[in-house]
């Protein structure tokens, strides 16, 4: 098995494979190579020098992904995708490309790597642990299944990355949805504002996928339906169901605005870390 760098003609036989590996994933995950490209580049903002394909001959069976930032003050990598044809589980696929790419991760001066995986994965978690990685957090993660009025009891507008206040938000989002990623890609930005032009409220989303990447409104203004009125806009915005994805599971009061606002916990996931 030969194992190598991903490149700028990986495209095409990474998405084959993609779609191979996850084809019966207890999650059902099944973008076209549109939102695959989009979902690679645009939200994982994929590192190539620290990602990887392992081929039997010709066949791309495997891959990691990984995107790399300094995350809660730390050089950290993110997995953003593992995958493994299915004739090609149990041989230890994974592991040997992590074999290949652990040197390389550090010789970027990243100190670790970071993962989420589905926690009903037991094959998977087995699989990193025995790599070396541990758990950190628990995640939940939702998707819109009510409909809403699409009545705007507050006013929101467009804004721009500058415009947000991540003191906002009460936890450490994941690594994909932190302030120093999503500074660096494709997002659109809501934002509501009071009488004297004070920021209330914002909403960070990708339209072309219906993901939110961070919701949070001002201490002093919750309760007064600027969250309900930033969701109905997003939803305006977008033709696919509404997803925002890893949430801490103590999150008591962002699970209870979610529910309210129509959403659904349908997913939980493990964070994993391993220092290198």
């Amino acid at each position: 098995m030969n194992i190598r760098l991903l490149n700028d003609e990986d495209l095409i036989p990474l998405y084959r494979t993609f779609t191979s590996a996850f084809a019966r994933n207890e999650v059902r995950f099944e973008p076209s190579i549109e939102e695959f490209n989009y979902r690679i580049h645009k939200k994982l903002l994929l590192d190539r020098a620290i990602s990887a394909a392992a081929l039997d001959g010709d066949e791309m069976v495997g891959f990691i992904l990984h995107s790399s930032n300094l995350y809660q003050g730390i050089p950290t990598a993110y997995n953003g995708g593992t995958g493994v044809l299915p004739g090609f589980r149990n041989q230890n696929v994974a592991a040997q490309i992590y074999d290949y790419l652990i040197p390389l991760v550090q010789q970027k001066s990243l100190v670790r790597i970071l993962l989420e995986v589905v926690e009903t994965n037991i094959y998977a978690i087995a699989l990193y642990e025995k790599i070396g990685f541990t758990f950190k957090r628990r995640f939940k993660c939702y998707k819109k299944v009510k409909d809403l009025d699409s009545t705007l009891e507050v006013d929101v507008e467009e804004g721009d990355m500058k415009d947000v206040d991540f003191s906002f938000i009460d936890f450490h989002p994941c690594f994909l949805d932190s302030e120093e990623h999503l500074k660096r890609g494709n997002e659109k930005v809501l934002i509501t504002r009071d009488g004297q032009g004070e920021l209330t409220g914002y909403l960070i989303m990708q339209p072309h996928l219906g993901r939110i990447s961070q919701i949070a409104v001002d201490r002093l203004h919750r309760h007064s339906r600027i969250g309900l009125s930033l969701i109905r806009k997003a939803q305006a915005l977008t033709d696919k169901p509404l997803t925002i994805m890893n949430i801490p599971d103590d999150e008591i009061g962002f699970d209870v605005f979610l529910m309210s606002c129509g959403f659904e916990n349908q997913v939980n996931q493990f964070e994993m870390e391993l220092i290198i």
